[in-house]
């Protein structure tokens, strides 16, 4: 057993430099959610993903935006939205620690699912969840036993992720303005597993950490939006998060040749800070068929003093723009949206910085959508890029993937008009 607590102690030296030895696993799908609590996900799945994720100054009438929480005030009255999205995504990863058993990952997954609705001309609210974080690692390696020249073979693995479930409220402020506060509830658990097995002595000792980690999380949005002439049109939009603090409760699980030594023990109770986050953007729109947005994104991680031998976390800055392209035709005497066509890029210096290098992300987006029947709605988009490097004898990923987003809209209450 004291063997298993000085194991117990390196655990997090190893895990952050394991990455830099030996990954023989074919299901190391993000190497570096062995960081924190794992790889946040900041991506917007919804209209403006072709983009580039690029809609904090942008709403719509019609399809469910939430990139600002402000958004939600441009729906339409007395309609409801109901939206979901998944990803998929093809990875290659490149380095001194890769070879051919764990060069390519796959993955797939249901990103979000919201529903909203204008209950009346400025009050608009919806619920749902998103993934928050991802955690889905698995290294291996060797590891020496202290004060002996004997070694076992290490496998180490990691699983499990946050979701976030959250509450939104907009309101419209007149003709140009619109504030919106989402309001979140960030939970799940995050496992980490260490592996160590005795070819010798056929023994095989498993450790299997797990941290359940929850808190509330506020989020503000304002929406200006004006005529700056007969042709163009112009929205400014923002948002904030203040500091926020995710408790985590931690157990342990021990098992000596599948025998539990240790079952499900409390540890400690431990914290993990999610940091001031500032968003601004802007989008002018021309002749209301094309429209053009830049996103810049700030998040304050340096001042929370996350680190850890050889890895830390720094502040982040994401800039991203795009530009859309729409088409329209006439349905019974309205001029209606038929479709359109995206284009974007994005640009992130990572929160993350390992052996002294950031682990930056960029990449390129095109999308379309448009109606497949009246209340039927799609957004597809394609994206490819590259996250990290290969200096220090780190891992980069060079990544191509797609986001579906479907969604259906209808009347929730007409106050007894008919609607054609």
């Amino acid at each position: 057993m004291q063997s298993i607590i000085t194991w117990k102690r390196s655990y997090c030296f190893i895990i952050a430099n394991m990455i830099c030895l030996y990954i023989f696993s074919q299901n190391t799908n993000s190497p570096y959610s062995v960081y924190g609590i794992g790889d946040i996900d900041n991506g917007s799945y919804n209209r403006t993903s072709g983009m580039g994720g690029t809609g904090l100054a942008i709403k719509s009438s019609v399809f469910l935006i939430d990139n600002n929480p402000a958004a939600l005030a441009g729906l339409g009255r007395s309609f409801y939205v109901a939206s979901i999205a998944a990803t998929g995504k093809s990875s290659t990863f490149s380095g001194d620690p890769i070879n051919s058993t764990n060069s390519n990952s796959k993955d797939f997954w249901i990103k979000r699912f919201t529903l909203a609705v204008k209950i009346n001309k400025f009050w608009a609210s919806g619920f749902g969840f998103n993934q928050f974080s991802n955690v889905n690692y698995n290294f291996a390696g060797s590891k020496f036993i202290e004060g002996s020249a004997d070694s076992y073979a290490a496998t180490y693995q990691g699983d499990g992720g946050l979701n976030e479930y959250h509450w939104t409220n907009a309101v419209s402020l007149g003709k140009h303005f619109s504030l919106g506060l989402k309001s979140s509830f960030i939970s799940g658990s995050i496992n980490q597993t260490e592996i160590l097995d005795d070819p010798n002595s056929q023994a095989s000792i498993s450790t299997k950490q797990q941290d359940y980690i929850s808190n509330f999380r506020f989020q503000s949005g304002l929406q200006y939006e004006t005529a700056l002439n007969k042709k163009w049109d112009l929205s400014l939009g923002g948002k904030f998060s203040p500091k926020t603090r995710l408790s985590a409760d931690r157990t342990l699980t021990v098992t000596e040749n599948n025998v539990v030594v240790v079952n499900d023990r409390y540890i400690k109770n431990d914290r993990f800070y999610l940091p001031d986050t500032y968003a601004a953007g802007i989008a002018l729109k021309h002749n209301k068929t094309t429209t053009y947005a830049v996103d810049y994104t700030r998040e304050d991680w340096s001042s929370l003093g996350i680190k850890d031998q050889g890895w830390q976390l720094i502040n982040s800055n994401r800039i991203s723009a795009g530009a859309e392209f729409s088409s329209f035709k006439n349905d019974r005497g309205f001029l209606v949206e038929n479709r359109f066509y995206q284009v974007g890029a994005f640009l992130n210096n990572s929160y993350l910085q390992v052996r002294n290098t950031p682990i930056n992300e960029w990449g390129m987006t095109v999308g379309m959508g448009g109606s497949l029947r009246n209340s039927f709605l799609y957004t597809l988009s394609l994206q490819g890029g590259v996250r990290g490097t290969t200096q220090q004898k780190l891992i980069k990923e060079t990544f191509v993937g797609f986001t579906l987003s479907l969604s259906y809209r209808d009347f929730l209450f007409s106050k007894g008009k008919r609607y054609d």
